[in-house]
């Protein structure tokens, strides 16, 4: 079983608040990470929401439960545990405001990935980080692409 750790640091051109209601809106990933469904087993969105990212097609599709730890609204950050069936582990959420406008996403990982070697860690972070600034990259464009109020 493999330890795969990685952080994607990312600033956007958003404010903090925008940034941080589009992460916990756990269904709406589905729109912004790329061949994933989500579905909501339990919950509101807050703490103790349980919920299931299915990413992948046919046969090759990964489910990844998860479970809301912890999530506050002032300070931007939610904790996120992975219960399995096939990825275990933590995944931490922070968004920092650089001003109105700008804002500092920190999404941070640490998972166990079953059946793969720990030679592969090195691998399997560098390709989770690569999807997950394409996937933060289209969020950041679907939510600038919406109707401003």
């Amino acid at each position: 079983m493999a330890q795969v750790d990685f952080t994607v640091v990312r600033t956007l051109p958003l404010p903090a608040g925008v940034v941080f209601d589009e992460l916990i809106d756990w269904a709406g990933h589905a729109e912004w990470v790329p061949m994933t469904r989500v579905e909501i087993h339990a919950g509101d969105g807050g703490p103790g929401t349980e919920f299931t990212a299915t990413t992948g097609l046919g046969p090759a599709a990964l489910p990844d439960r998860m479970r809301v730890e912890s999530l506050d609204r002032e300070s931007m950050t939610v904790a996120i545990t992975k219960i399995g069936p096939v990825l275990t582990g933590v995944v931490t959420l922070r968004v920092v405001a650089l001003g109105e406008t700008s804002s500092r996403l920190e999404w941070d990982e640490r998972i166990r990935v079953p059946y793969a070697p720990q030679f592969l860690a090195a691998p399997i972070a560098a390709a989770a980080r690569q999807g997950f600034s394409s996937a933060i990259a289209r969020m950041v464009k679907r939510i600038r692409s919406r109707p401003q109020a």
